[in-house]
Formats: structure tokens, C-alpha cells, sequence
């Protein structure tokens, strides 16, 4: 695998983490909408400042966390690789509990991967340069359906 060979340790990390969240997602959004919800619907939520302060100090704590764990055991490039880590992780988190933000720490998922593999592998820059469009369309959606959702009534 090119990411080990690299030393790209959080490359390795990520996908486990998303081998066991993913599932985990998945389930937690079958549970609310058939228990939790009358209705079956989508309903996109933003996060208020508490939030963002909450999810952005989690954020740096495992870019840091897992940059000191990566320089110890002789990543290439601990600190570039770990922030990836951080932004995939929190991402994950949001889009398991709905949040339309999860969506900016994709896109900063990929603009930190696209300067990770620089000068590495342009096939992967590639990669997430597509993701990254993505990313940013799926916030404009889930932008659109949140703001849809705060002017129904209650």
C-alpha cells in the first residue's frame, strides 16, 4: 500500500475508522428515522457557536494528538498526515448526527490531502480534488435543506 510505504500512517488510520463508523452511521440513521420520526425525512441541522467551538477544539486536539503518536513511531510527515485524521474524524461525526458542517471539514479533508500527497502522487491529488468538488456541493445542498428547514413552522 502506497500510503505505509510513504510513512502516511493516518492514510491507514483513516480508512479503519471509516470501516467502523460507516456501519455505525448507517445504523444510527435507520434507528432515528424509524423510531425517533413519525415521518421518514431528511432534516439537516446546523451547528450554533457551542458547536462550532466544541467540534473545532476536537478537531485540533486529535491533529495534535496524533501527530505526536505518528512522529513517534517515524511517520514522514506526522503533523500533514494527522490533520487529515482530525478533519475525517470530526466529518464523520457530524454526518452521523445530521450536520450540514460536516461538509466543511470534508473539504478540508481534501485540500489538506491534496497538500499532503504533493509532489507524491498527482492520481491521488486528483482524487481529492474531485472529492473536494463534491464536498462543496454537498454543502450547498445540505445548506439549501437546512435553511428549508428552519422556515417550516413547528
Amino acid at each position: 500500500m502506497l500510503a505505509l510505504q510513504k510513512g502516511f500512517y493516518g492514510e491507514v488510520l483513516t480508512t479503519l475508522y471509516f470501516t467502523i463508523m460507516q456501519p455505525i452511521g448507517l445504523l444510527v440513521w435507520i434507528y432515528q428515522a424509524q423510531f425517533k420520526k413519525e415521518q421518514q425525512e431528511f432534516v439537516a441541522r446546523k451547528l450554533d457557536s457551542k458547536g462550532w467551538t466544541k467540534y473545532l477544539s476536537i478537531s485540533v486536539l486529535w491533529w495534535l494528538a496524533f501527530g505526536f503518536i505518528y512522529q513517534s513511531i517515524g511517520a514522514n510527515r506526522p503533523y500533514r498526515d494527522s490533520i487529515t485524521d482530525a478533519t475525517n474524524g470530526v466529518g464523520q461525526i457530524l454526518m452521523t448526527a445530521v450536520y450540514r458542517e460536516q461538509w466543511i471539514f470534508w473539504a478540508a479533508t481534501n485540500v489538506f490531502s491534496i497538500y499532503l500527497w504533493w509532489g507524491e502522487s498527482l492520481q491521488i491529488q486528483g482524487k481529492y480534488l474531485i472529492y473536494l468538488i463534491n464536498s462543496l456541493v454537498g454543502w450547498y445542498q445540505w445548506s439549501k435543506a437546512a435553511k428549508q428547514n428552519t422556515d417550516l413552522p413547528n
